[in-house]
């Protein structure tokens, strides 16, 4: 039978329709991709905003932190699955607070005189880091299998603090955060855990994180990554990721300073993150993190005080072309 000259057109219309669909309609793979001896450096700034209310005399109080750290990383040796081993050095440290004793800021690239003791402290606390490097062992999915060289971080930050009660005390919060196990779960944070299996625009897949330590007690969160778009081709574009959290406390931690008892509530936060599909490597993450808690301590007159305290965190991860200076 003579088929009609318009349905071979539509045949043929069809035909070169499927040909032209991206192949990542069908699924593209997500995976880190080093190759041995290459540096790059990524920019990674944190901003917190606290507002605390309730506190025996004072009606609110903020108080804002912000750190910016510029970081090389060199893949040190890559295996044929693609995992890598690479050491990551930190060129230097910024820390901002502005709260109650005002405003202070310190910076190891552009370092201040100024003769006044928390500045004193960042720089013998922030001094010990920069230089300092730590050794990551990363899977090509994101699995952080092996995190070293922390210790020897935190030795050299309790050297700097012996003698210096101010340094200990800005240096508290460091020590928490300076644990093998505490960067582990951070890098897992930073470095996305990547699917298993070829995704598509729409496809989401699961993660989860654990964090604890004396100040915080332990946190669990589950992370769910959506796959939103993907610009330009799959071999040489960049896939746009969506990020949700949640984080609970799963156990509180013990009565701090004073007595003081601090109870995490849920937490939210949501993000994206740029990935450049050819290179394996994020150009852009970031990601906002709201999280309540109540703490309750003995108040002068011997009753309890409770407080409430909300507190945002954004954080960003850049790649930077030149080395911050």
């Amino acid at each position: 039978m003579k088929r009609p000259h318009g349905f071979v057109g539509i045949l043929a219309l069809v035909a070169f329709v499927a040909s032209a669909v991206p192949t990542y309609a069908q699924g593209v793979t997500l995976r880190y991709r080093w190759t041995k001896g290459e540096t790059l450096t990524y920019r990674v700034t944190s901003q917190t905003t606290s507002a605390v209310t309730g506190m025996p005399g004072i009606n609110e109080m903020k108080i804002e932190q912000g750190m910016t750290q510029v970081i090389k990383i060199t893949a040190e040796d890559v295996t044929p699955d693609g995992t890598a081993t690479l050491r990551e050095t930190f060129e230097s440290v910024k820390m901002e607070m502005n709260g109650p004793m005002g405003r202070v800021s310190y910076d190891t690239a552009a370092p201040s005189s100024i003769a006044n003791p928390m500045i004193q402290a960042m720089r013998q606390v922030l001094g010990a880091m920069v230089g300092a490097s730590i050794t990551v062992v990363q899977a090509a999915d994101g699995t952080v299998r092996k995190v070293e060289g922390a210790t020897k971080i935190l030795e050299q930050m309790t050297k700097t603090m012996q003698e210096d009660p101010a340094a200990a005390a800005a240096a508290q919060g460091l020590k928490a955060a300076f644990s093998d196990e505490a960067l582990k779960t951070t890098l897992e944070q930073s470095f996305s855990k990547l699917p298993t299996d070829p995704v598509k625009p729409g496809d989401t897949w699961p993660a989860k994180l654990a964090m604890g330590n004396e100040m915080i007690g332990r946190i669990v969160g589950s992370v769910v990554f959506t796959l939103k778009a993907i610009d330009g081709a799959a071999d040489s574009g960049v896939a746009q990721i969506g990020v949700d959290l949640t984080l609970k406390q799963e156990v509180a931690p013990p009565p701090g300073p004073n007595g003081l008892v601090m109870k995490l509530g849920d937490a939210r936060g949501a993000g994206s993150i740029v990935f450049d599909l050819a290179k394996g490597r994020i150009q852009k993450s970031t990601m906002e993190t709201n999280m309540p808690s109540t703490m309750t301590m003995p108040a002068p007159d011997g009753s309890t005080a409770t407080m409430q305290n909300k507190t945002t965190t954004t954080m960003t991860m850049e790649l930077v072309e030149k080395e911050a200076r």
